[in-house]
């Protein structure tokens, strides 16, 4: 092998390196994992999470004291960002997709522990629920696939979808979270929810980025009125790019 060829080489295998996603180094979910999670999660998560994982720490009040959203309660089943069906738990690339990116104005992000910090984090908040034991998540099947580039025509056609669907009830006429209902929304323990401000961006705590946005309609957010619209876009995928892009245009996020 030519010099040229030994560099080439090594740029791939660099490069392979790098792309390789963040959750690829996942240590074995042993008793000795959990433990180490245990005393991660006293120390980066009990405050907020609480020490039974029931979302009741010291500091959820001051979070949300009379609103949504709380900590997460792990005993439930309502694991809010997921790419699963409706009412199903979490994957644990879901789990570790959130710790890494943290929600943002609720949850930092917890990129700052290593990869295996977060694993076993993810292993010891899953103890909490006997389900995670009993059943294997699965990816619904949705073909994201690579976004579509966006006309205005698209944008028209997405506009009608975001009326169509009913995003107007909820979101409001321009997406800023005040449509008719609203003052009404509620989680599932009762606390009043407000819409996403769909104008700004940051405010989506599943994430912004086209292919959060499509899961998050997908899949829906369990616990809250955000349901899933798998059924009422099934086969209709493109449908679901026009819905996505209009709804970023709404916001200066293009």
């Amino acid at each position: 092998m030519n010099e040229k060829m030994q560099v080439a080489s090594l740029a791939l295998a660099s490069f392979l390196l790098l792309a390789v996603p963040a959750w690829a180094v996942k240590p074995p979910e042993t008793p000795e994992q959990i433990a180490k999670g245990n005393a991660i999660y006293e120390r980066s998560c009990i405050l907020c999470h609480g020490a039974a994982g029931e979302g009741d720490g010291p500091a959820a009040f001051f979070i949300a004291s009379y609103g949504a959203p709380r900590p997460q309660n792990f005993h439930t089943d309502y694991f809010k960002f997921r790419s699963t069906p409706s009412g199903m738990l979490p994957t644990d690339d879901d789990l570790f997709r959130t710790l890494t990116r943290g929600i943002p104005g609720f949850m930092p992000s917890f990129a700052g522990l290593t990869e295996q910090q977060r694993w076993q984090a993810i292993y010891y908040i899953k103890s909490f629920n006997p389900k995670f034991q009993t059943t294997k998540p699965e990816r619904f099947e949705i073909e994201i696939g690579a976004p579509h580039i966006p006309t205005r025509g698209h944008l028209t056609l997405g506009r009608r979808l975001y009326r169509e669907a009913g995003c107007i009830e909820c979101h409001g006429e321009s997406g800023r979270g005040d449509g008719p209902s609203a003052p009404t929304l509620e989680d599932y323990r009762g606390l009043h929810i407000p819409p996403a401000d769909l104008t700004n961006p940051t405010a989506f705590k599943n994430g912004s980025d086209q292919e959060d946005i499509y899961r998050s309609i997908m899949t829906g957010l369990n616990g809250t009125p955000m349901p899933s619209f798998a059924d009422a876009f099934e086969g209709m995928e493109d449908d679901v790019w026009h819905l996505v892009h209009y709804i970023l245009s709404l916001s200066k996020k293009r």
